[in-house]
């Protein structure tokens, strides 16, 4: 099934703060199977300036290591397969003609794996540049920040998280988080020593274990694939939205509201309205069947 990808961004410094650290990206483009989309929210930490820059190097340097999707796909990177394992799983099934279903599955599971591989590392490349920059520049040092990516080609969708920016399904109705938070206060909920509404409320709220940067040499990439359905809608967003704008009050701004732009709108005004305690970035993503 071929899908059409309707998006829009915003990003606002919000009411406490002096300065935006966070970061946006989107880009979708046609092609032969569909619309390809890549989104992506960082956030920044590090002092002035520093978190700015941080969230910038992630951004620019994701996008470049991900340009090639958008190439066509004769121009993109070969995806190798086992020969051996290819044939045999084409033995397995000699009932019909060409390829089996077997082996179409066998490389759709290739395909995603290369496709995982890829966005972490881009991700990983970011991690370094960006420690590159702290040891460059002395006034920096230490600068970092969280990221969640989004990359949609055809039907599959893989997100890459590091931090506590999030992304999300909306399908039917439902909102659902399809990140993990890389917080103290995750950790605390996992465990069972506090409720899941304090998160909004602990006084570790603010306290992450991974990120990019911060003189992290190698970081652990969380990435999630999902398989998209007609009438899907997607939303990264930084904590600065979450945080302020809770999920149920997310779930009503999507239903309640048409376009993705709209939607946008809405979800910084309310998270404002709320306090806007942090800057506070949204990117929404429809999806539709072409």
């Amino acid at each position: 099934m071929q899908f059409k990808l309707t998006a829009a961004d915003k990003t606002d410094v919000g009411r406490q703060r002096e300065q935006n650290e966070d970061y946006v990206y989107k880009r979708v483009e046609s092609a032969e199977d569909g619309d390809r989309g890549l989104f992506i929210v960082a956030d920044g930490m590090g002092g002035y300036k520093a978190g700015e820059i941080a969230s910038r190097i992630a951004v620019e340097t994701i996008s470049q290591g991900l340009d090639h999707i958008f190439k066509p796909i004769s121009e993109q990177p070969t995806i190798k397969i086992d020969r051996a394992v290819l044939q045999q799983t084409q033995k397995a099934d000699t009932s019909n003609q060409g390829q089996s279903p077997q082996t179409s599955k066998l490389a759709d599971t290739h395909m995603a794996q290369a496709m995982e591989e890829q966005l972490k590392a881009a991700i990983q490349q970011a991690n370094r540049k960006i420690n590159r920059y702290g040891e460059e520049k002395a006034s920096a040092r230490g600068l970092g920040c969280t990221v969640t990516v989004a990359l949609l080609q055809g039907e599959h969708v893989y997100i890459g998280n590091v931090g506590d920016s999030r992304t999300y399904l909306f399908r039917k109705g439902k909102l659902t988080r399809l990140t993990k938070d890389h917080s103290v206060v995750q950790r605390l909920v996992e465990t069972h020593q506090i409720a899941p509404d304090d998160v909004y409320t602990h006084p570790q709220r603010n306290l992450i274990y991974r990120s990019l940067g911060g003189g992290n040499a190698r970081i652990e990439v969380d990435v999630f694939h999902e398989i998209a359905q007609p009438g899907d809608t997607f939303l990264l967003c930084s904590d600065g939205l979450w945080e302020m704008v809770r999920d149920p009050d997310i779930e009503r701004i999507i239903i309640e509201t048409g376009s993705p732009q709209a939607i946008c709108d809405k979800l910084i005004e309310q998270a404002n309205r709320n306090g806007g305690e942090d800057n506070i970035t949204a990117i929404i993503v429809h999806v539709n069947a072409c």
